[in-house]
């Protein structure tokens, strides 16, 4: 759960497990060897890590949750919007500890500390921190924007009901605002159209979590 001030500069797009899953376009593979290679190459050796510290923070909540593994392959695959993402089927934790054990040591070698990829402040449905009781106060919205999830695109091979189900868990159980990212993802695979009237509470909720602009504008195409 970041704190929205320390990283705002990098919080004005996608960012974390939801970031690195979009990433996997199609044809990621005819530019490097391995799903690892890919993400070597999208984070770089050099420079402040924070955006791995956001990756890896996302990863550990998800790995360390209560959700069963096919609940995080399908948020997973809420990301999968061009069908490129290497799968997890029944290996949902093995994926991200073999990810989680990558990044790490990236983050490492550019200067972030041990405790800060080992450990993350609690979030719903016990944290005590300021962002993990502004976060609890907005779990209801995000559970309620779920709905906006109305019907699966027929190129999407991933359920509806369950993936909405999927949702509202990661919502109530991990961090409202990790499953708010994974539902602008969502939006793609299982959303027919947005309403201006949903889209502006997605920008609310959004600009709360201390999004920049283009974290939901991604989804502004749907918007009738």
């Amino acid at each position: 759960m970041h704190d929205p001030l320390a990283v705002r500069d990098h919080l004005a797009s996608d960012f974390g497990a939801t970031d690195l899953g979009t990433s996997f376009h199609r044809d990621w593979s005819n530019y490097a060897d391995s799903a690892l290679d890919h993400i070597a190459q999208r984070y770089g050796t050099q420079g402040d890590p924070t955006s791995l510290l956001l990756l890896i923070e996302d990863l550990l909540r998800l790995r360390d949750s209560g959700l069963s593994g096919e609940e995080i392959g399908l948020l997973w695959y809420a990301t999968d919007i061009s069908l490129g993402a290497p799968g997890t089927p029944g290996k949902e934790r093995e994926w991200l500890q073999e990810v989680l054990s990558f990044v790490v040591p990236l983050a490492r070698s550019r200067g972030a500390s041990p405790d800060s990829c080992a450990t993350y402040p609690a979030c719903v449905p016990d944290g005590t921190s300021a962002a993990a009781v502004e976060h609890r106060r907005m779990t209801a919205e995000v559970v309620d924007m779920v709905g906006v999830l109305d019907q699966r695109q027929p190129w999407s091979f991933a359920p509806l009901v369950p993936t909405r189900q999927a949702l509202v868990r990661c919502a109530e159980t991990v961090c409202p605002e990790l499953a708010f990212r994974f539902l602008l993802c969502a939006t793609g695979p299982f959303c027919s159209r947005l309403s201006p009237a949903a889209y502006e509470w997605l920008e609310r909720l959004s600009a709360a979590f201390g999004h920049g602009p283009h974290v939901v504008g991604a989804v502004r195409h749907l918007v009738d």
